[in-house]
């Protein structure tokens, strides 16, 4: 199973959702096309089952390490560079859950479990608010969005070459995020 979700992450990469099919799958994972249909009736029910599957790895990542009890710009801080880290390091799997959530194969019920994804990190962001540490006066979406959007920039331009992170460039791109959303 996981050699089929690794060619179809490699597919969707190069080609994107709409350029995966079974039989291209078929021939990148080294097996015969109905093989791969004794594992997935259709290439919708492959997507389903791979989008569950790096959903949990995803989630599990993101707050590695995060301590409630530590100071709330410590445990920020460490649950942006995972967010950063994740999308570096598992760049494949970050582009795929990110064009599913777009494509028309997300189910409304992945579509919920997407955004509640987003809950531990909404529950710091309001921590920073009643600890009137980051602006209070911007919805909590916004400053996801807006921290989010940065990371996936940097990463993507690191992956690709274009940008390279060492950790004094880590650094600074936190503090601009800090200082974005700072009180």
């Amino acid at each position: 199973m996981e050699l089929i979700y690794q060619a179809s992450l490699d597919l969707i990469h190069r080609e994107g959702i709409a350029g995966l099919t079974m039989s291209g799958l078929a021939d990148k994972a080294g097996m015969a096309t109905g093989t791969l249909y004794i594992y997935f009736a259709s290439k919708e029910e492959l997507l389903h089952k791979l989008y569950l599957s790096l959903r949990a790895r995803s989630q599990e990542r993101f707050m590695k390490d995060y301590d409630e009890k530590e100071p709330f710009k410590i445990g920020l801080k460490k649950v942006w560079i995972n967010y950063l880290k994740h999308r570096i390091e598992n760049h494949r799997e970050s582009v795929f859950l990110e064009q599913y959530y777009h494509s028309p194969y997300i189910t409304p019920e992945e579509r919920d479990m997407a955004e509640a994804m987003k809950s531990p990190v909404h529950d710091l962001i309001r921590r920073g608010k009643r600890e009137m540490l980051i602006k209070r006066n911007v919805d909590d979406e916004m400053v996801f969005l807006a921290m989010l959007g940065f990371i996936r920039e940097l990463a993507d331009e690191s992956v690709s070459g274009v940008y390279i992170l060492d950790n004094q460039r880590i650094e600074q791109a936190f503090q601009l995020s800090w200082d974005m959303i700072k009180a």
